[in-house]
């Protein structure tokens, strides 16, 4: 699993290649945020997964 960073304004403009990466890479993509608490990007197969553990 990698771990990507990008910030707000290019995950706007880039969600779909995003999603589509994440899902077929298992990536995971942190999204910076100012002045705010940063978010992950993260397919719903391997958060489950995550949350079963």
């Amino acid at each position: 699993m990698i771990y990507l960073s990008t910030n707000l304004t290019d995950a706007s403009v880039n969600l779909a290649k995003l999603c589509n990466k994440v899902v077929d890479d298992r990536d995971v993509v942190i999204i910076t945020r100012p002045e705010s608490e940063n978010v992950a990007l993260i397919a719903a197969s391997e958060l489950e997964s995550l949350m079963e553990t």
